[in-house]
């Protein structure tokens, strides 16, 4: 199946770790490059707030059609499978909005700004969330097309604020690896920040990330999770708010705004 306009993937109710006890009037928009970047990034952040009712969302914009098979399925067959493995992970996370656009997968660097972000930016006006994520300016991991989603998501953001300041979305985060977590993961492709303003803590939901990594078998997850103090480190997610701006005081510990870290000493 080739993917020429967004596809929207219906939504199932079945999460295997993700109990609705109430609905929420709030609503994410996590905005990637590649399926597995929700899995392998921050799925905490993912299961905690679609646990507590929050309409979650994702936008990919490639298949990853041009990562590696880990023997599961011809080159040619990857992007098909991707996307399977794409909907069973966001079924264990509890994302029901999962839109795949089909851009080249390594390639999001070579197109223009004119032709994608006006496409970005309708796509936010349109889901019309309170919150929108995405990466750090360095992409996490340096990786081009993660750079490439970050400004132009960035830019989306800022446009639709000035454009629609009553209907935009209201606040802006960059997901980042901290510091401190240098030494834990010894990963030198990670871009390692100690900027962030806001820490969310997943760890009431400790089975989801394995879960959703079993979902993406054609992939190899680098870090491995299943070292103890690694694993718990996988289930706090540090951000960077980027709007509204930060002025500093204690960190944050909601995408909302409407929690503080009192003491942080505990959280890895």
């Amino acid at each position: 199946m080739v993917i020429c306009k967004p596809c929207l993937f219906g939504g199932s109710s079945t999460h295997f770790f993700v109990m609705n006890k109430a609905t929420s009037q709030h609503s994410i928009l996590h905005v990637y490059a590649h399926p597995d970047d929700e899995s392998f990034g921050n799925p905490a952040t993912f299961t905690l707030y679609a646990n507590q009712g929050v309409r979650m969302g994702l936008l990919t914009l490639t298949r990853g059609e041009a990562g590696l098979t880990n023997g599961v399925c011809r080159p040619d067959e990857l992007g098909d499978v991707r996307e399977k493995e794409l909907k069973d992970a966001c079924r264990v996370l509890g994302v029901k909005d999962i839109t795949l656009w089909n851009y080249p997968d390594g390639g999001l660097k070579s197109i223009d700004d004119s032709r994608i972000l006006p496409r970005i930016e309708e796509f936010i006006r349109n889901f019309s969330p309170d919150v929108v994520v995405t990466y750090g300016e360095d992409g996490v991991t340096g990786h081009p097309d993660h750079i490439a989603v970050s400004g132009w998501v960035t830019k989306a953001f800022h446009r639709l604020v000035r454009k629609i300041p009553d209907a935009a979305p209201k606040r802006l985060y960059h997901r980042i690896s901290p510091v401190k977590r240098r030494g834990l993961y010894n990963r030198s492709d990670l871009v390692y920040r100690d900027d962030y303003t806001t820490i969310i803590d997943g760890r009431s939901f400790p089975h989801a990330r394995l879960k959703a990594h079993e979902c993406h078998r054609s992939q190899k997850q680098v870090t491995d999770y299943t070292q103890p103090g690694v694993f718990e480190a996988g289930l706090v997610d540090y951000y960077v708010r980027q709007y509204p701006v930060w002025r500093g005081g204690p960190h944050e510990a909601d995408l909302f705004g409407d929690s503080h870290h009192v003491d942080e000493t505990g959280l890895p």
